[in-house]
C-alpha cells in the first residue's frame, strides 16, 4: 500500500518499548472496540440528521451480458441505456470494446492502439468516451463513441468522468485496479474538455480517486485511503467544502451518483463480501441522510457500477479472484527459469507476498481479502499454519535470518507499524513507534539491523530489533530523490553493503527500482519501471517483475532480460527466490470479470 505523505516528525519517537500482547486479549478487546467505535462513530456523523425516509428493500433484477473468459471489466452504461462500453484483455493488450445491450457481438473501438486503453466514460450526451490509455506515453483520452477521432486531453490521470453538461472532466492522479492496493497522496484534476486546460482541486481529506461528478454539478464524489481504512467523502465542484460520507471499518469505494442527485451507490464489504450499498444523500451539502442500504446482486464480487441517465439501469463488474502459490526452477548460473511452474499451495483463501525460509523448508505468506494474517507452510505445501487470526491487517512477511522471528507490518496499534512474531506463533511485538507509517520491514544478513520504508520521512529507516525503540534512535537515509514518494520494499543485498528499494515519481503509477550504496551512502536509479526487487546470492543481479513479467537485471551491465510470462488471464503478483536462488515462488493471481446489467424497479 500507499499513503498519504506527513511532514517529518522533529523526533525519532516517544520513549516506548515493545508492546507484546496476548492474542486472546486482543481479539476480545478488538471486537469490543470495534463494536463501541462502530456505534459510536455512527451516531457522531449522523447525529441531527433527521428526515430519515421510510424505505423498502431494493430488489433489482440482474443478468449477465458479457462471457468472455478473462478480464471484462470497467463498464460504461450509454445514457439511454442501450449499449455498454468496457474495457477487456481479450485481445493481449486491453482494449474498449462496445456492446448493444441484449446483443452478443462487441465492436473493438481501440483496434488500431497496441498500447492499453483502459477505464471507458460515455459523454452525458453518449457521443464521446473518455478513457485511460497509455498510447503516446499516457494520459487521458477523447474519442467518438464508435472509436473514431481520438484525441488526448492531458498527459497523465486516470478514471476520468465527465460533469453533467459535458464540457469537463475530473479525474485523478492514481488509478485503482484494487482497492486494497491504493495508494496515497493521489490528487484529482479538472480538465476542459474544449481547451485542455487543467486546475488541480484543492482537498484536505487526504488522497482522492475515482471521482464522480454529482447530476446538478454542484460536487463531486470520491474515495480516499487514509491509514487503511477506505472512506467514501464529497467535495464541491469548486474545490473545498469537503464532507465525509463513511467513517468505519468497511471497505467503501467507488461511488456513484443516482441520477436525481439522492442517493450515492458505491460498493463495499459492510455486508461480507464485496457488493453494492446507497444510502440517501443531498446532493448541494454532501449531509448523509441515512444509513446504507443493500443492493445485493447474485455475484461474489460487484464493482465499478454505472447508471443509465434515467436510474433504470446499471451495469457492473463481476469479479472473480482465485490465486496460488507456484514453485518454478531456475538457474542462477545461467539465469534462467527452467520447465513448468508447480502449484504449492491454492484453495479459496488467497496467499500471498512469499518469503521463504533461509534453510528453504518453510514459506511465510499472509491472506489477502476481508482478513489478513501471517500464515507459515511447508514448502511443498504440507502443514499449512496460521500465525494471526484477527481483523487488524498483517502483511509482508520475512524471515529472519535465524529463522525464528518473521517480520511483519501491520496496523493492530492504530497505524502501520512493524512488528515480530516468533515462527511458532508466540511472542507478538511491535518493533516501531513512527509518528506516521512504517511498513515493510527487511532484515540484514547478520540479522543485527531491520531495514523499513518509513512513509512519513519518505525514506528508509533502520534499527537494531533485538534493542527496545526507547533506546536507540533509527539509522533514517538521505533523501532518495526530488519528487520522489511511496517508499517501497526495502531488501538487503545478502553482501549487506546495498538496499534495493522501490519509490514513484510524480504523475507515475509505475514504480522506479534503485539501490542505495552504504558504502557511498547514494542511490542509483536502475530501472524506471519494476516491482518487487529481489536480489540473487551474488549480489550483482536482481529479479524484478514489469507489467505482470519476471525480469532479471544486472548492475554491472545494467541490462535487463525477460525471464518469465504467464498466460493470460493468469499474472504475477510478487515472488521470492530460495537462498540457493534454486527456486523462485510465484504468487499467482487469476481474475474472471463479467459486466452485468442492473434494472431497478422504480416506484
Amino acid at each position: 500500500d500507499s499513503h498519504a505523505v506527513r511532514r517529518p516528525a522533529a523526533g525519532a519517537g516517544g520513549a516506548r518499548a515493545p508492546m507484546r500482547l496476548g492474542r486472546g486479549w486482543v481479539i476480545v478487546a478488538l471486537a469490543a472496540g470495534a463494536a463501541v467505535a462502530g456505534i459510536t462513530g455512527w451516531l457522531l456523523l449522523h447525529r441531527g440528521d433527521g428526515g430519515e425516509e421510510s424505505r423498502a428493500p431494493i430488489s433489482p433484477t440482474f443478468t449477465q451480458i458479457t462471457y468472455q473468459p478473462g478480464v471484462e471489466t470497467t463498464p460504461s452504461l450509454s445514457p439511454d441505456g442501450k449499449s455498454v462500453i468496457y474495457a477487456t484483455l481479450v485481445t493481449g493488450n486491453a482494449d474498449i470494446f462496445h456492446l448493444r445491450v441484449g446483443g452478443s457481438n462487441a465492436a473493438n473501438l481501440t483496434a488500431d492502439s497496441p498500447a492499453n486503453d483502459t477505464s471507458p466514460a460515455f459523454s452525458p450526451d453518449g457521443e464521446r468516451i473518455a478513457f485511460r490509455s497509455e498510447r503516446e506515453g499516457g494520459g487521458i483520452f477523447i474519442m467518438g463513441a464508435t472509436g473514431e477521432s481520438v484525441r488526448r486531453l492531458v498527459d497523465f490521470g486516470f478514471d476520468p468522468a465527465w460533469s453533467p453538461d459535458g464540457k469537463l472532466i475530473v479525474f485523478s492522479t492514481d488509478g485503482v485496479d484494487d482497492p486494497q492496493e491504493q495508494g496515497g497522496a493521489a490528487e484529482l484534476w479538472i480538465a476542459d474538455v474544449a481547451t485542455g486546460r487543467t486546475k488541480q482541486l484543492a482537498r484536505e481529506s487526504g488522497n482522492a480517486v475515482q471521482p464522480h461528478w454529482s447530476p446538478g454539478g454542484s460536487r463531486i464524489a470520491y474515495w480516499t485511503n487514509k491509514e487503511g481504512q477506505r472512506d467514501l467523502w464529497t467535495m464541491a465542484a469548486a474545490g473545498g467544502n469537503e464532507a465525509q460520507v463513511t467513517d468505519d471499518a468497511a471497505l467503501d469505494w467507488d461511488p456513484v451518483w443516482s441520477p436525481d442527485g439522492r442517493h450515492l451507490y458505491f460498493s463495499s464489504d459492510r455486508g461480507g463480501s464485496v457488493n453494492l450499498w446507497r444510502l440517501p444523500i443531498e446532493e448541494r451539502s454532501g449531509r448523509v441522510l441515512g444509513p446504507p442500504e443493500p443492493i445485493t446482486s447474485p455475484t461474489a464480487y460487484a464493482a465499478h457500477l454505472s447508471l443509465s441517465s434515467d436510474g433504470r439501469r446499471g451495469a457492473f463488474s463481476s469479479i472473480q479472484r482465485s490465486g496460488s502459490i507456484q514453485k518454478v526452477q531456475f538457474n542462477p548460473a545461467m539465469g534462467s527459469v527452467e520447465g513448468e511452474g508447480a502449484p504449492v499451495v491454492g484453495g479459496s483463501r488467497l496467499l500471498t507476498f512469499p518469503d521463504v525460509s533461509p534453510d528453504g523448508s518453510r514459506l511465510a505468506l499472509n491472506s489477502w481479502g476481508n482478513q489478513e494474517d501471517i500464515f507459515v507452510v511447508n514448502a511443498d505445501g504440507s502443514g499449512l499454519r496460521q500465525l494471526t487470526d484477527d481483523l487488524h491487517k498483517d502483511r509482508n512477511p520475512r524471515w529472519s535470518p535465524d529463522a525464528r522471528q518473521i517480520a511483519f507490518y501491520s496496523n493492530r496499534s492504530g497505524s502501520y507499524q512493524v512488528w515480530t512474531i516468533d515462527a511458532d506463533g508466540a511472542d507478538l511485538a511491535q518493533r516501531t513507534f513512527c509518528d506516521g507509517w512504517c511498513i515493510q520491514p527487511s532484515w540484514s544478513p547478520d540479522g543485527s539491523r531491520m531495514a523499513y520504508a518509513d512513509r512519513a520521512l519518505n525514506t528508509v529507516a533502520s534499527i537494531e530489533p533485538d534493542k527496545a525503540w526507547k533506546d536507540q534512535k533509527p539509522n533514517i537515509l538521505p533523501p532518495i530523490e526530488e519528487g520522489s514518494k511511496y517508499v517501497q520494499v526495502p531488501l538487503w543485498s545478502p553482501d549487506g553493503m546495498h538496499l534495493a528499494l522501490t519509490y514513484h515519481l510524480p504523475d507515475e503509477k509505475a514504480p522506479v527500482v534503485a539501490v542505495y550504496s552504504f558504502e557511498t551512502q547514494t542511490f542509483d536509479r536502475l530501472i524506471d519501471h519494476g516491482f518487487f526487487p529481489c536480489w540473487l546470492a551474488d549480489s550483482r543481479r536482481l529479479l524484478f517483475l514489469d507489467d505482470g513479467k519476471l525480469y532479471l537485471f544486472d548492475m554491472a551491465t545494467r541490462r535487463r532480460r525477460e525471464l518469465l510470462r504467464l498466460r493470460p488471464p493468469a499474472k504475477m503478483r510478487s515472488f521470492a527466490i530460495s537462498r540457493d536462488n534454486r527456486s523462485i515462488y510465484l504468487d499467482v493471481r487469476t481474475e474472471e470479470t463479467d459486466v452485468w446489467l442492473m434494472t431497478l424497479r422504480q416506484p
